[in-house]
């Protein structure tokens, strides 16, 4: 196990790690817990470290729009949303323009976290998962030395953040229109960034 700081020198060190199994990462809300999506099996150890199955959309983390747009399917009122509110707290539940093991349903739940070192290690490998750091019946938590607590040996790298907000990302479901999850985004910011009046 090991622990580094969130210097952009180790983004290096989290892609290495990443080959082996699922990170403990920062982001611009809590801690998560990520792995590139395009390797199944560390996919999988993500929800298997968390004690859970998938049953809803992952959320998944994207450097940028285009990005977005390979995965999912994208009119002018999402490409808005993103425009406007993203990189920030939120994370929106679209129809996956491609099949694979990390879709549910056919949707994604896609996050552009707005952390540039997260967004760098997203550059260098590719989306990865921004699961919560957190084993089921544990709340996702800003303090590391919990989340060591819970994953221990079985995480073999985290990163320590400077600071943290610790306010989970409000969730929206632009194929239904429905707010899962109220953040520091409302609902009201999101449809006037739909709208592009924002």
């Amino acid at each position: 196990m090991n622990i580094v700081k969130e210097k952009i020198e180790n983004v290096q060190a989290v892609v290495d790690a990443m080959r082996e199994g699922p990170v403990v990462l920062p982001t611009d809300t809590l801690y998560a817990l990520s792995a590139p999506i395009r390797y199944r099996t560390l996919f999988e150890e993500v929800y298997r470290l968390k004690g859970k199955s998938m049953e809803s959309a992952s959320p998944i983390g994207f450097y940028g729009l285009r990005d977005m747009e390979k995965y999912c399917v994208m009119d002018e009122g999402s490409r808005n949303i993103v425009r406007n509110l993203m990189p920030g707290p939120l994370t929106i539940i679209l129809e996956a323009r491609v099949t694979g093991h990390w879709v549910v349903n056919g949707k994604i739940a896609a996050r552009i976290p707005d952390r540039l070192f997260v967004r760098e290690v997203i550059r260098r490998v590719g989306p990865i998962t921004l699961v919560g750091a957190n084993i089921r019946g544990y709340r996702s938590s800003t303090n590391l030395e919990e989340i060591l607590r819970q994953f221990g040996e079985n995480v073999k790298l985290y990163v320590r953040a400077e600071n943290m907000e610790g306010k989970p990302s409000s969730i929206y479901d632009y194929t239904s229109g429905r707010m899962l999850r109220e953040g520091d985004i409302t609902l009201g910011q999101i449809r006037e960034a739909q709208n592009g009046s924002r």
